[in-house]
């Protein structure tokens, strides 16, 4: 749909469905475009989108709407949950009611995604396995943000295009696939004074293409999608992707977002993000730290190190000892030392890698008294998914002779993934975890599959892994040198 089409119906529209849509600022629930029901054509979801905005903003002030898109740009903005007491500090939230009839709500949305627990561990330990294998450097990635980057992309795929990703996301349809996105996305989707654990997601489209409204609608509803639409070659279009990128991972990624740039082939983008940030369930005092010395893959280095004592749940084999803390209202960050003798990269395949982010009766468990020692860090890295979806399976997307985007669109042929990026960091300090992740799926059109493959490969003396309440895999990295 061109501008001047949008404009006509724009005129024909009743003043009051506008005034009403005005007045919406969503729900609770995932509802951004559930009431556009009764909007048979694109131009009433553009409508809607033109006076919805995008309420937050990680870093934002409280109130503020959407990333200060050009408004050219915006065909549908997605309408996230509000925040739950934002004008409260941390400690009287947590000593309030209001957070323990908000603990209610959100431990009922528990209980619904860890129904899908066990079918996620395939996915990843795929995910981090391949991303994480290492020899020398440090790297991270966030498992639960490729898992949503794909299945949006699932969605404007058809055909054995569609089957090869639902494969990869271990589900055997579409149908399937939405009610677990769902209840992933609902029970870490979380905004209050002491845990921000955000999710957002983007397309980015050429003017000009037509794209089928029905499947934009499902992307919104589904995965808390907004669109935006212009020439991908000019400077408006990508300062506006880096902005939105930036402001929903807190800023926290600029070193590797200042290089997105689409180009005059680019049809589709897909951005998706998450954005973290929880305090521990028992701070480490800042006085015990003392220097001490971290034997990294690149030499020895003086590091923070921080102190607890106290008794904890640890989890050990022949292979790894594994120590969780817990973070405040959302799930735990494991610590997983492997074995003398035993590279830490084999912990990557390890089948019990999980198991111990579980606890259970499972003899590998006890509660002894721990006398910890962790050191303050942070990682970050880049790591280009093409590779690593193609050894998954995901083949024809690659190709654009035979690749599906037929869902999107029809208006363009020979679409096909030409890039897939993800970044993530993760940082720990006395008071708790930050973490932030992005990933990056270019469509682009009657162009060749470049020949290059790049393979990342890094390594770490020891592995980490952050996980949501309901237990899904925030984020997870390796850490072998410490500067």
């Amino acid at each position: 749909m061109n501008k001047e089409e949008l404009f006509e119906v724009l005129e024909d529209l009743d003043e009051t469905k506008i005034q009403e849509a005005g007045k919406y600022t969503g729900r609770k629930k995932m509802s951004a475009w559930r009431k556009w029901g009764t909007f048979a054509a694109c131009a009433a979801v553009c409508l809607i989108a033109a006076v919805l905005i995008s309420r937050f903003r990680p870093g934002a002030a409280a109130g503020e709407g959407a990333p200060g898109m050009p408004r050219g740009l915006v065909l549908a903005a997605a309408v996230y949950p509000d925040a739950v007491a934002e004008n409260m500090s941390a400690q009287d939230y947590a000593e309030s009611d209001v957070h323990w009839a908000w603990w209610d709500d959100y431990r009922q949305k528990i209980e619904v995604s860890a129904e899908y627990r066990q079918g996620m561990t395939g996915y990843y330990q795929e995910r981090m396995e391949k991303i994480l294998s290492s020899n020398e450097e440090n790297t991270v990635c966030s498992p639960l943000n490729t898992y949503v980057a794909f299945a949006v992309l699932s969605e404007v795929t058809g055909g054995n295009t569609r089957q090869q990703i639902l494969d990869m996301l271990h589900v055997k349809d579409l149908a399937e696939l939405r009610t677990q996105v769902k209840a992933l996305w609902e029970s870490n989707y979380v905004d209050t004074p002491t845990l921000k654990s955000l999710l957002a997601n983007s397309l980015w489209l050429r003017e000009g293409t037509e794209c089928k409204e029905e499947t934009l609608r499902e992307v919104a509803q589904n995965y808390y999608a907004s669109v935006f639409g212009g020439d991908p070659e000019s400077e408006e279009m990508n300062k506006a992707l880096r902005e939105w990128t930036d402001e929903n991972t807190g800023g926290l990624l600029k070193e590797y977002s200042k290089d997105m740039k689409l180009n005059g082939d680019t049809v589709l983008a897909i951005i998706s993000t998450i954005y973290y940030k929880a305090a521990w369930n028992d701070e480490f005092r800042e006085e015990n730290n003392t220097k001490e010395t971290f034997h990294g893959v690149n030499g020895d280095t003086t590091v923070d190190m921080m102190h607890r004592s106290d008794m904890m749940g640890v989890y050990r084999t022949d292979t790894f000892t594994s120590v969780g803390l817990g973070l405040q209202d959302s799930g735990s960050m494991y610590f997983y030392l492997p074995a003398e003798g035993t590279n830490v990269n084999n912990l990557l395949s390890d089948p019990d890698l999980l198991s111990a982010t579980v606890w259970s009766d499972d003899p590998h468990w006890s509660s002894p008294h721990v006398n910890l020692s962790v050191p303050k860090f942070r990682v970050s890295g880049k790591t280009d998914l093409l590779s690593t979806i193609r050894g998954l399976g995901i083949t024809d997307a690659l190709d654009p002779y035979i690749s599906d985007f037929t869902p999107l669109t029809e208006d363009e042929e020979n679409l096909f993934i030409s890039q897939a990026e993800h970044a993530a960091m993760v940082e720990i300090d006395e008071n708790g975890v930050t973490g932030a992740a992005y990933t990056e799926v270019l469509a682009d059109a009657g162009a060749d599959i470049p020949d290059e493959e790049v393979d990342l490969v890094f390594d770490r003396p020891f592995l980490f892994i952050v996980t949501g309440r309901d237990g899904s895999v925030l984020f997870s990295g390796v850490v072998r040198s410490i500067e």
